[in-house]
């Protein structure tokens, strides 16, 4: 028998969360204004979770609060309260993204349980069994996997899984876009995406302009699977949540109440699931940029994207046939409904519209107009004669949401079953109890009388009990038990009801709390031996701060190894480390000793596994130190090796919890955040042997979606026969504001997007080796073999005077990099 999903929902505020419980979620999400992925939402403090709480639970809803960013280490304390705090109000779990968050809540408040972000970027089967061996007892999928992906882990695992099925999409992997931080140091890893990929871009082949259609080269449409449901729950997925913590509660209301009906609809009769015409357009009317199934069914391809329109753009109703300039007003004829209080706007426009405040149908005033009506309204900027007009506001529509959630009498019930006691001479008792087992007595002080002149009746006592008001409470079933002859005053009967639906609800919200904790804020005596082991000044002789340089090619690498690099970690494919040259390099690396690193993708999906095995036994035949783990799943496959493993920058190690957690899990280095700071590092490295990406371009986005593919497909092919476009030149994009950004495509056809600016840290050296990193690491894999050989040459120099002492042949950043950034280094991110 198919299991039936839980439906959450998104809560940005407590009107939100209303509208989600009362349209019928199972469970909501939201935040705390602290540690939350969606920081401009807005969130709740302490005491309004305290409230919001205990109204979803009254009303038997489960609430999991968003703690899914990065959080530094300055700010253990802080959240380690909240979370202790969160536990003995009863949350039902924690959504978290930073692993130091997960070994700090699994060992200091272990009654909390933890769901895992897609900030994590889980998109293969290790991956999943990498976070249940940390306790995680629900994982937030990627949303670029199809449900034979999913289904496939789900029966591996038997983890709970959850994805995605209704709202915005993101174009990169989440928890690996660092575009906002770069461009504008607000980083969507804490929660203050600034959402570049809704601007536009110009797209550039070999430095000349390409027409597209469209500008808004990075931005997708939004994910809608209303029609594909079923396939989702014969996946075996165990919650399909709703995207929107920023969207109005109208659009919460709206989109739970249809999803609950397609979800109860399936359940009830498998064979026969269908979506009226009518919740179709309900879901367009209330967001929508176009939409997709996403990765669900296939790869999308450019049936992805809405290049065109990055924000709402309604339902298309009509067309612009005409102005009357004498009295300001456009024409427009009509192909679907419009009434008084809607919203428009137009095709090709982002800024304008207007509320539409009076129709004229032949001069005469309406308040609403159907398919074919040729109607006019005040307007003072008419779009030029066909130009199509949308419907983004639907009043009607956002009247009828409304009264879903704003009446004091609650919609959404708990049936209770009543019994009702009252014996001549003694006490009257009352019960209340839920399917739950919660039960609620009262004994009324009032003594159960004989009727002097008319009894009170069995009907008179069904009657009051099921007055039940504007409480939660209906009554579902009511047993009497009285005899013929007795008298009680309704005033008891009605102090009895009320008492009892009191007290059931206090049971209700109260059975969540939680025991209250002993505060601990120390590491654990195992965290503190492990960091007794590994941490470093990094100032002793014993242990200098090595150089490691990054390369893609043969040359490079003999660059590199000239040059001075005492690691080279080498990203090629299984056919590359066949190739004869590689392995001519590899061997004069061998030669002088030098350790070399096998580079992993970032994404690497069940289907690429077997490959990637492949390639990492034969690096090793041909003698390869170690591997560059760039997700958790590869790390679980890289533990089985033999071989050293360094956490690459893609983990996100933000904090000495983080870092030790990876530690744990079989890391011997580890790569930091290239979003740290200084200050950050300073706090982090002395932790354990740590890593910093100091020079080169710095990947800022990767996606699924083949984006030069799908600007140069044929007009109107949705389907991509790949003629591997991507290669055919080499391609950047460009923002309004002239910065070229290049983008690169991976074998698997995956979007690399590189900042516009290269990194350079070079005259920072000093401060880092003072920090205690143990490596400092070049990128060099998008340079020249000169390029490689001079930023090398540059570093080997810079390091070396460090600990000699010796200043005369010190290099400065701008004699190896005209225009450069120094990222995160000095100014961190929010």
């Amino acid at each position: 028998m198919l299991k039936t999903p839980e439906l959450l929902a998104p809560a940005g505020n407590m009107e939100s969360l209303v509208a989600a419980v009362e349209n019928g979620a199972d469970a909501v999400y939201l935040g705390i204004k602290d540690f939350s992925a969606r920081a401009y939402a807005g969130n709740f403090s302490i005491e309004e979770f305290r409230d919001a709480l205990d109204f979803a639970h009254l009303r038997g809803v489960k609430v999991y609060v968003t703690m899914n960013t990065l959080i530094k280490d300055s700010e253990i304390k802080k959240a380690l309260d909240i979370m202790y705090t969160l536990d003995e109000l009863g949350a039902d779990a924690i959504i978290v993204q930073d692993m130091g968050l997960v070994e700090l809540a699994r060992t200091k408040v272990p009654s909390l349980p933890i769901h895992a972000s897609t900030q994590m970027t889980i998109h293969n089967t290790e991956g999943v069994r990498f976070l249940k061996s940390m306790g995680v007892e629900r994982i937030v999928l990627a949303r670029e996997l199809s449900l034979e992906e999913i289904a496939e882990m789900k029966t591996k695992t038997g983890a709970q899984i959850e994805v995605f099925v209704h709202g915005a999409l993101c174009i990169c992997y989440s928890g690996q876009c660092l575009m906002s931080s770069m461009i504008g140091g607000r980083s969507g890893n804490r929660g203050y995406c600034a959402q570049p990929c809704r601007k536009q871009y110009s797209l550039r082949k070999n430095g000349k302009q390409v027409e597209t259609e469209g500008n808004y080269l990075l931005s997708p449409k939004d994910l809608n699977t209303s029609e594909i449901l079923p396939e989702l729950i014969k996946a075996g997925i165990d919650s399909f949540k709703i995207e929107g913590r920023m969207k109005r509660p109208e659009y919460v209301a709206g989109v739970v109440r249809i999803y609950r009906h397609l979800i109860d609809r399936f359940a009830d009769d498998p064979n026969n699931y269908f979506l009226t015409e009518e919740e179709k357009e309900n879901l367009e009317q209330l967001f929508n940029r176009g939409f997709t199934t996403g990765y669900f069914k296939d790869d999308p391809a450019g049936d992805l994207m809405s290049r065109e329109r990055p924000h709402n753009q309604g339902i298309a109703i009509g067309k612009v046939t005409g102005f009357n300039n004498k009295l300001n007003r456009m024409e427009i004829t009509l192909t679907g409904e419009l009434e008084v209080g809607d919203g428009i706007g137009f095709e090709g426009s982002r800024d304008c519209g207007t509320i539409v405040r009076g129709i004229y149908i032949w001069n005469r005033l309406e308040k609403k107009a159907g398919t074919g009506d040729i109607i006019t309204i005040n307007y003072d900027q008419p779009p030029k004669n066909g130009t199509i007009v949308y419907r983004t506001l639907d009043d009607s529509l956002m009247k009828e949401l409304q009264a879903s959630y704003g009446s004091p009498a609650p919609i959404r019930k708990v049936p209770v079953s009543i019994g009702f006691k009252a014996h001549i001479g003694e006490k009257l008792e009352l019960s209340f109890s839920d399917r739950e087992n919660n039960t609620s007595t009262v004994i009324c002080e009032y003594i159960v009388e004989r009727s002097q002149k008319r009894p009170t009746t069995e009907d008179d006592v069904r009657k009051q009990l099921a007055k039940t008001g504007n409480t939660v409470f209906e009554a579902h079933r009511i047993k009497v038990d009285m005899p013929d002859d007795a008298f009680i005053p309704i005033k008891e009967l009605n102090n009895a009801r009320t008492a009892a639906t009191s007290k059931l609800e206090s049971i209700r919200t109260g059975k969540w709390r939680r025991p209250a904790h002993e505060r601990s804020y120390e590491m654990s005596e195992e965290q503190t031996e492990m960091i007794s082991q590994t941490g470093t000044t990094g100032e002793s002789e014993e242990k200098r701060t090595l150089l490691s340089v990054s390369v893609n090619g043969p040359e490079n690498l003999n660059s590199a190894l000239k040059s001075g690099a005492d690691l080279i970690y080498i990203d090629t494919s299984l056919k590359g480390l066949q190739n004869r040259e590689w392995k001519t390099a590899i061997s004069f690396a061998s030669e002088r000793k030098i350790p070399l690193y096998l580079h992993t993708p970032l994404i690497v999906k069940d289907r690429e596994v077997t490959k990637l095995k492949e390639t990492i036994v034969l690096a090793k035949e041909l003698g390869f130190e170690g591997i560059i783990a760039a997700n958790t799943g590869v790390l679980g496959i890289a533990r089985n090796c033999g071989m050293r493993i360094l956490g690459d920058s893609s983990l996100n190690v933000f904090n000495r919890y983080s870092l030790h957690v990876l530690e744990q899990k079989g890391a011997d280095t580890v790569t930091l955040s290239t979003e740290m700071n200084l200050g950050q590092i300073n706090e982090v490295a002395k932790y354990g042997d740590c890593e910093y990406i100091v020079h080169g371009q710095i990947r800022i986005m990767e996606s699924e979606h083949c984006l030069i593919a799908g600007l140069l497909k044929q007009k109107d092919d949705n389907v991509l026969n790949c003629a591997s476009l991507c290669k055919s030149g080499n391609f950047e994009i460009m923002d309004e504001k002239g910065f070229e950004f290049p983008v690169r495509t991976d074998p698997e056809c995956r979007t690399h997007i590189f900042n516009s600016r290269e990194l350079c840290l070079l005259d920072d050296i000093p401060h880092l080796i003072r920090a205690g990193v143990s490596r400092l690491r070049i990128d060099a894999r998008n340079m020249e073999d000169k390029r490689v050989a001079m930023v090398t040459r540059a570093y080997r120099a810079n390091i070396d005077a460090f600990y000699t002492g010796e200043t005369k042949h010190i290099w400065q950043g701008s004699d190896i990099s005209e225009e450069h950034t120094r990222g995160h280094y000095h100014r961190g991110v929010l």
